[in-house]
C-alpha cells in the first residue's frame, strides 16, 4: 500500500501518537534539517535543494514545507506534514475561490502533491493548484526577498502551460515584472530572462511601465517587440485594420523608418515623476503589502508612460500605414492572389496622410487634456464641438454614439461608453480617452456588469469622505479576475477606476435602475456584494453604514434587510468590524465576507441580462432641424422604396444564408450582417442606424465582412454607392 494512504488512513482511524509516528516515518527523509526542533517550522526548498516523500522526489521544488502542523494560521501554500492525504488517484472536489493548502481536502492535498511529482506541467489541471503553488512563488519574493533568478525563470515556464486562464495570465505577468524589477536590489535576473519576459508579454500599463523602468535602469536599448507595442499603445498611433491585414508588412515598414531614426536602438530616459509600485497579491494570507511596514510600502517606480519621448513612435507607426495604404487597395483589388504589378506599384516612398477631417483637432483637444499623472480626462463638451454639437444640458442617445463612434475611428475609446452603458451623454460630463486595442468589448455584458458594480463599490468606498486608493485597486483587481475580462476590459475598468475617484458619480444612479429590472432577491444579492465591498478594509465605519443603507434604499431594500445581513454575517471571534451611527459595534466573519466576494459571478449573471436594455427617455428625441444640435431627425430603419433593387429579399432566398453561410464570420458581426441581408439596397444613414442597434460600428463592419467576403464568396458582399450600399445578395446564393 502506498506509504501517504497509510499514513492517511492512520490519521484518521488511529491514535494521535501513532500518527505523529507516522509522520515521522514520512517526513524523516528530508534532505534538510529543520530548525528549532524544539517547534514546527517552515523552511523553504528552494533552488538546488531536494525534498524527498515517499512517493519521490522534489529536486527545487520551491515550496514552503513545515513538519508537523503550525500553530497559527500559515501561509495558503505551506505543506503541513502533520495533516493527512488520501491514496494516490483519489477522486477530488473542486478547490475553493482562495485555496489553501491546510483547508484542502485530504484529497485535494494529494490532488496537488501528485502535480508536484509530474514535473508542474500538466496543462489539463485545475488552475487553483497552479495558484496554490504561486502564493509560495508570490511569498518567496515579495517578503523573503529572495530566488529572483529562479522564480523569474519559473514563471516564464509555467505562463505558456497554464495562461490560458486569463486570471493566472494577470497574476503571473504582474508578479514575473515584479520580480525582474525588485531584482536590482540583490542578484539581478539575466538579460535573457527579461528578453523573454518581454516575448511573452501581455501587457497592461502596470506592467509596461515596470518593463521600461527596468530597461531604463539597465540602460540597454528596448527590443523590438516592446518597441512595437510601445507605439502601439501611443495615443496618436492610428488604429486600423490594415495593420491587422498586413502586420508583418507593417512591422518592417515600422523598423525601417525606426531604424533611420533611432540607429542605436531607443534607451529610456527617466524623468523626475514616479509612482507606487502597485501589485495586488493572488495570495489572501500575503495582507495589505502597501501598508506602512509592508514589503512594498515604500517602493516606487519611475512614472513612464505618456512620457513625451516616446512621441515619436506614434509618427513612425503612422507612416508605416500610409506606406501600405495604396498597397491595401490593389490587394483587395488583386482578391489576394500573389504579388502583381499594381500591388507593387503601389508602394510609393510618398503617400496621402490622416483618415479623418477632426484628427488634428482631436489631437491638440487630448494634448491639453493630460493630466499631471498622466491620465487624459475631457469634458464631454469639448468633444460635442469639435463634432458640430451645439450645447444642450443632455445629449441625445445618437448624438453620444456619434461621440464615441467619432472617437473609434480615430483609434482612441471612451470611457464610459454609450455603446456598452446604453446611456447618454451630459453636457459637462467628464470622460477618459485611451488608445483602443480593440473595437468594443468581445463580452460586453460582462464588462458592462463588472463596471456597474465597481461604481457602486467606489459610492460605498468614498461615502467616509476619504478614497483609498488600495481599496479601489482591490476592487478593480478582484473584478477582473472574477469576470475573467480580456486586457483590452481591464484597460477600460481601470480607466472607470480612476475617472470615478476623479470625480464620483452622485448617487446611486446604477442601484436605482437595478430596482426597476431585478427581482428583490437579485436585489439583495447585489446589497451583499456592496457589504463585502465595505468590508474590504477588514472594517465597516459608520459613514459606510450610511452609504450602505443610501444604496440598499436605492436598491429598494430596507435597513432592516441590512441589518439582517450584519447580524447573518456576524461572528463573536471574528475580526471584521462594523460600527454603525448609534455606536454598536458587529464583528465580521472574515471567511463569510469573501465568500459573499467571490459569488460575483453569480450577481453579474442576472445583472448581464437585466442592465443589457438601455435607459430610455425624452434626450432621446432628436432635435427638430434649426433647433439646438442641429441634427436631422432620428432615422428609423425601413425597407427602401420598392424598386429594382431596392426591395427585400425573399424569405425562401435566405435559406443557407443564414445557417452556416457566416459560420467563419467574426461573431459579433453575424447578427449585424444577416439583418443586412435581408433587403439588397440599403441608404447610408438606415444602415448606420442597424449598425448600431447590433452594437457595431459601420465603417469597420464592413471591411471586415467584405475582408471575410473577398476570402470566402470572391468578392464585396457590401457595395458602397456614396450614398447607400448595394449588398450582392447573388454571391449568397
Amino acid at each position: 500500500m502506498d506509504p501517504l494512504v497509510e499514513l492517511n488512513l492512520r490519521q484518521t482511524n488511529s491514535s494521535e501518537s501513532s500518527a505523529k509516528s507516522e509522520n515521522r516515518g514520512f517526513w524523516n527523509s528530508m534532505t534538510r534539517l529543520w530548525k528549532p526542533r524544539s517547534a514546527a517550522t517552515a523552511i523553504f526548498y528552494g533552488p538546488g535543494s531536494r525534498l524527498k516523500l515517499d512517493r519521490g522526489n522534489l529536486d527545487s521544488p520551491l515550496l514552503y514545507v513545515c513538519k508537523g502542523v503550525l500553530p497559527d494560521a500559515p501561509d495558503a501554500s505551506l505543506i503541513e506534514s502533520g495533516l493527512p492525504v488520501s491514496r494516490s488517484g483519489s477522486i477530488a472536489e473542486r478547490l475553493p475561490y482562495w485555496p489553501s493548502y491546510r483547508s484542502a481536502s485530504p484529497a485535494q492535498r494529494s490532488r496537488y502533491i501528485e502535480w508536484l511529482l509530474q514535473g508542474r506541467s500538466d496543462p489539463q489541471t485545475e488552475v487553483g493548484y497552479v495558484f496554490l503553488y504561486f502564493y509560495g512563488l508570490e511569498r518567496r519574493i515579495l517578503i523573503d526577498e529572495a530566488d529572483y533568478r529562479e522564480i523569474a525563470d519559473e514563471l516564464l515556464r509555467l505562463l505558456p502551460i497554464y495562461g490560458h486562464s486569463a486570471s493566472f495570465q494577470r497574476y503571473a505577468q504582474g508578479l514575473l515584472w515584479t520580480t525582474i524589477w525588485l531584482s536590482r536590489k540583490g542578484q539581478s535576473v539575466p538579460y535573457r530572462t527579461v528578453e523573454q519576459a518581454v516575448a511573452a508579454a501581455q501587457w497592461t500599463d502596470e506592467t509596461l511601465n515596470l518593463a521600461l523602468a527596468c530597461f531604463a535602469g539597465c540602460g540597454r536599448p528596448l527590443p523590438d517587440d516592446l518597441v512595437y507595442h510601445l507605439a502601439q499603445h501611443q495615443v496618436y498611433s492610428a488604429r486600423t485594420v490594415i495593420v491587422q491585414r498586413h502586420r508583418d508588412l507593417h512591422k518592417r515598414s515600422f523598423f525601417t523608418h525606426f531604424q533611420k531614426k533611432y540607429p542605436h536602438g531607443l534607451r529610456v530616459k527617466v524623468g523626475k515623476r514616479d509612482r507606487r509600485l502597485e501589485y495586488f497579491p493572488a495570495s489572501a494570507t500575503l495582507g495589505r503589502i502597501h501598508d506602512v511596514g509592508g514589503p512594498l510600502a515604500a517602493e516606487r517606480v519611475p512614472s513612464l508612460l505618456g512620457s513625451s519621448q516616446f512621441t515619436p513612435l506614434s509618427n513612425i507607426w503612422n507612416q508605416a500605414i500610409e506606406d501600405l495604404r495604396q498597397y491595401d487597395r490593389a490587394h483587395k483589388r488583386a482578391k489576394g492572389t500573389r504579388l502583381t504589378a499594381e500591388m507593387y506599384e503601389a508602394l510609393p516612398e510618398h503617400l496621402r496622410q490622416g483618415e479623418h477631417p477632426h484628427f488634428d483637432q482631436w489631437c491638440q483637444l487630448l494634448d491639453r487634456s493630460i493630466t499631471e499623472d498622466g491620465w487624459t480626462i475631457i469634458s464631454v463638451a469639448d468633444f460635442a464641438r469639435l463634432e458640430g454639437i451645439a450645447e444642450r444640458p443632455k445629449l441625445t442617445r445618437h448624438q453620444s454614439m456619434q461621440l464615441a463612434e467619432a472617437a473609434s475611428q480615430l483609434g482612441f475609446a471612451l470611457e464610459p461608453d454609450p455603446r456598452i452603458t446604453g446611456k447618454v451623454y451630459l453636457w459637462n460630463q467628464r470622460v477618459s480617452v485611451f488608445p483602443a486595442t480593440e473595437e468594443l468589448s468581445q463580452n460586453v455584458a460582462s464588462y458592462h456588469a463588472a463596471a456597474l458594480l465597481l461604481e457602486l463599490g467606489v459610492g460605498i468606498a468614498a461615502s467616509d469622505g476619504v478614497l483609498d486608493e488600495i481599496e479601489l485597486g482591490r476592487l478593480s483587481n478582484h473584478l477582473e479576475n472574477q469576470f475573467e475580462l480580456s486586457t483590452h476590459d481591464s484597460c477600460r475598468l481601470e480607466h472607470l477606476r480612476y475617472l470615478l475617484s476623479k470625480c464620483p458619480a452622485s448617487g446611486f444612479a446604477p442601484a436605482k435602475d437595478m430596482q426597476s429590472r431585478l427581482n428583490r432577491e437579485q436585489r439583495k444579492k447585489v446589497g451583499e456584494f456592496l457589504v463585502g465591498i465595505a468590508a474590504a478594509d477588514d472594517f465597516i465605519s459608520p459613514e459606510e453604514i450610511r452609504a450602505l443603507t443610501h444604496a440598499y434604499r436605492a436598491l429598494g431594500l430596507t435597513r432592516g434587510d441590512l441589518d439582517d445581513l450584519l447580524h447573518a454575517v456576524e461572528s463573536k471571534t471574528g475580526t471584521f468590524a462594523a460600527q454603525d451611527s448609534a455606536g454598536m459595534v458587529f464583528h465580521l466573519d472574515q471567511e463569510r465576507i469573501r465568500a459573499i466576494l467571490s459569488e460575483t459571478e453569480q450577481v453579474t449573471e442576472f445583472l448581464r441580462e437585466a442592465m443589457r436594455e438601455p435607459e430610455t427617455d425624452d434626450a432621446d428625441v432628436e432635435p427638430e432641424k434649426g433647433k439646438s444640435g442641429g441634427n436631422p431627425a432620428t432615422i428609423v430603419v425601413q425597407p427602401p422604396p420598392a424598386s429594382g433593387e431596392s426591395t427585400p429579399i425573399a424569405r425562401e432566398d435566405l435559406q443557407g444564408v443564414t445557417h452556416g453561410c457566416f459560420d467563419e464570420l467574426a461573431r459579433d458581426l453575424k447578427p449585424f450582417v444577416r439583418s443586412a441581408v435581408s433587403q439588397r439596397l440599403w441608404t447610408r444613414p438606415a444602415l448606420d442606424q442597424l449598425a448600431r442597434q447590433h452594437r457595431v460600428m459601420l465603417g469597420s463592419a464592413i471591411e471586415r465582412i467584405n475582408e471575410w467576403s473577398y476570402d470566402r464568396l470572391g468578392d464585396a458582399l457590401f457595395v458602397d454607392n456614396e450614398d447607400s450600399y448595394l449588398i450582392q445578395v447573388e454571391l449568397l446564393q
